[in-house]
């Protein structure tokens, strides 16, 4: 509580207020115990316990909201202070520490709001409120700036009290005095956020209520070294100490060239003094001054490298000759007829031969100068520059370079000529073949050829069989531009690469097997069947003594059975042609009727040659193979008186 002296209270009273204080704490609400054998009074403040002005009020119960009959606070005047209101606080004369930081609050009238809602504090001469919210580093005093009169009554209150400006569960808080405000000392102050409320009256001491609340939020300070003494002035006294509300703590902001946590650390070089790329060199830290040091690359001079070195200040050069003052040194420029650094030397100017290009030069009076005869083809002073020949862009399609003392052309592909002015024809060679017409064209020709043909030269022949490859021995035949596979026998297909199974048609007869072969078949047939397709029935004699063919072996059967057939036919053979040659004898003599059986004969004879034949080809079909045959004796039992056989089996043998 801060409150400035006006009246001391009763010397009886002191001691009880006092104690009532002590045993109940500052701004705590005091509660009563009921004697025996009294009645509660219905309200606790009928009693009018707040002394000296104070305000009574009651505190209600849990229970519908019903006051209890012996618990209530006291809201005091501005001049009084305690449970009762009974005590006058003392204002404490504010005595800083040497070096104290302390954060000034100005007094700001036009900051001052409608203070309803904190009538309960200051009465009903409340002229407002003003809400006061700032961030103060630690170990730092608050001083509110304002000329107050009266006693002055500030608790400290919670954020709940603070928001909505009450002071029920707040505690009195002795605040200090200056001359020209109020002081909140920083070891009053905690870590975190603090809350207080104060009734101030402003000027004179009939002056207007007002209603304070100041909300103090004190943050750790990182602005000075860790050992450093409380005179010791923050952030190096190079930079500011300051915070943001995203910020937990304060931090230094660092003045110009100065860096480093506590702005300790002073960069001499940072703003780079050094000219015309001079080297800086920091001397000495946490020193402002010229700290620093420039080297100074070769001729420069001075402390920053600002000056270049005058090489001709002295005037080294002779004979008239200007000098100029270069990084490297002096540079003299003589005049003609004399050489030399310092141009002290006198040569006669044509000795060093400054025509080129083999002109002639001559020399004029000493230290007049010479003259050049130049070449054709050369040009200027000392006949150094050549006579640019393309500057007229002589070639027609090409690209002039000068050569010696003339120039040539380079001509773009399709042309010639020494100026590129004639194009190429590149129809002269006859490229195109086969009646095909040339077109020339730029660097090229195109060939237009005949239908017939094709190529960059119409060369190739559209032949329609190129691309139809022909297979098995199949042949193309074209029709204009269409081509057609003619195949060999046996095969099919538009490239005559399909077999033809001729067996599909199952040509052999009586239960024969078919073999399909390239361009035929051949047929197995079940014995008793002869012929190109099964068709041929064989018929023989069985012998007399049946065992002997049942244990035979069965192709010594079929040759028995093959033998005796052929046996039959060529007895009948043997008998006809033995007739008709007995009749050709008497053909001579014979008439026209015997000449016409003679004929017959001729004719049977042919059919026997032609059954010969057929016998011939054991294998039947549409290409069968040769075969050579065997004539092997075979013994039958016959009517031939000496035993002999008549006849001989044709065997046939595969070649």
């Amino acid at each position: 509580m801060c409150v400035m002296t006006l009246m001391q209270p009763p010397a009886g009273l002191l001691p009880l207020l006092l104690f009532l204080g002590v045993r109940g704490g500052l701004g705590t609400p005091i509660t009563v115990g009921p004697r025996e054998n009294t009645t509660a009074p219905s309200d606790p403040c009928e009693g009018k316990p707040c002394l000296n002005g104070g305000v009574c009020s009651p505190i209600w119960g849990a229970e519908e909201r019903q006051p209890s009959p012996w618990t209530y606070t006291c809201i005091c005047s501005p001049a009084f202070t305690g449970h009762n209101c009974e005590e006058i606080p003392i204002l404490q004369p504010w005595q800083p520490k040497p070096e104290q930081r302390v954060v000034e609050i100005q007094w700001h009238e036009q900051k001052i709001t409608d203070g309803s809602e904190c009538i309960t504090i200051a009465g009903s001469e409340s002229a407002g409120m003003m809400s006061v919210s700032i961030e103060v580093a630690e170990e730092t005093a608050v001083k509110l700036v304002v000329n107050v009169s009266g006693a002055v009554l500030v608790w400290r209150v919670r954020q709940l009290g603070y928001e909505q400006c009450s002071v029920a569960f707040g505690t009195i808080f002795s605040c200090q005095q200056t001359s020209d405000g109020l002081v909140i000392p920083d070891q009053s102050l905690s870590l975190g956020h603090n809350y207080f409320i104060a009734v101030l009256r402003i000027g004179d001491p009939s002056g207007p209520e007002v209603t304070v609340r100041l909300h103090l939020k004190i943050k750790a300070s990182s602005c000075m070294e860790p050992g450093s003494s409380f005179s010791d002035p923050q952030c190096s006294g190079k930079g500011k100490c300051i915070t943001k509300p995203s910020v937990s703590t304060f931090y230094c902001q660092c003045e110009e060239r100065y860096s480093g946590i506590f702005c300790e650390e002073f960069d001499a070089c940072h703003g780079k003094p050094c000219e015309n790329n001079g080297t800086c060199t920091d001397l000495r830290q946490r020193d402002e001054g010229h700290n620093y040091t420039c080297t100074c690359p070769p001729g420069f001079e001075g402390e920053r490298c600002q000056a270049m070195v005058d090489h001709c200040a002295s005037w080294p050069c002779r004979n008239g000759a200007p000098c100029t003052s270069t990084l490297e040194g002096p540079h003299c420029s003589c005049v003609e007829g004399y050489q030399g650094s310092l141009c002290d030397m006198v040569v006669n100017p044509c000795v060093s031969s400054p025509c080129h290009n083999n002109g002639t030069c001559s020399s004029h009076t000493v230290g007049q100068g010479f003259t050049c005869t130049c070449p054709a083809g050369f040009t200027g002073a000392t006949c150094d520059q050549l006579i640019d020949f393309c500057a007229l862009n002589p070639c027609a399609h090409g690209v002039c370079r000068s050569v010696s003392t003339s120039y040539r052309c380079l001509c773009v592909p399709g042309y010639h000529g020494l100026y590129c002015e004639e194009e190429y024809n590149e129809c002269l060679s006859a490229p195109c073949q086969n009646y095909a017409t040339c077109r020339d064209l730029i660097n090229a020709y195109e060939c237009v050829c005949m239908p017939e043909y094709t190529g960059r030269h119409c060369e190739i022949y559209k032949d329609p069989c190129v691309k139809l490859q022909c297979q098995n021995g199949g042949h193309c035949e074209k029709e204009g531009k269409n081509a057609t596979c003619i195949c060999s026998p046996g095969y099919a297909g538009v490239n005559c690469e399909v077999d033809i199974n001729e067996c599909e048609s199952n040509p052999c007869h009586h239960g024969g097997t078919c073999t399909d072969q390239s361009n035929g078949y051949t047929c197995h047939c079940p014995p008793g069947w002869v012929g190109g397709n099964c068709e041929i029935h064989l018929q023989w004699k069985m012998p007399h003594p049946v065992d002997s063919l049942t244990n035979m072996p069965r192709h010594s059967l079929y040759i028995i059975i093959g033998a005796l057939c052929v046996a039959f036919i060529l007895m009948l053979i043997i008998l006809i042609v033995g007739i008709c040659r007995i009749s050709r004898i008497e053909y001579q003599a014979s008439s026209r009727h015997a000449y016409q059986e003679f004929y017959n004969c001729r004719s049977i004879d042919s059919d026997f040659s032609n059954a010969i034949a057929s016998i011939r080809h054991a294998r039947f079909g549409k290409k069968s193979r040769p075969a050579m045959y065997d004539a092997t004796p075979i013994t039958y039992e016959d009517y031939s008186p000496d035993d002999k056989p008549l006849v001989t089996l044709i065997k046939t043998k595969d070649l």
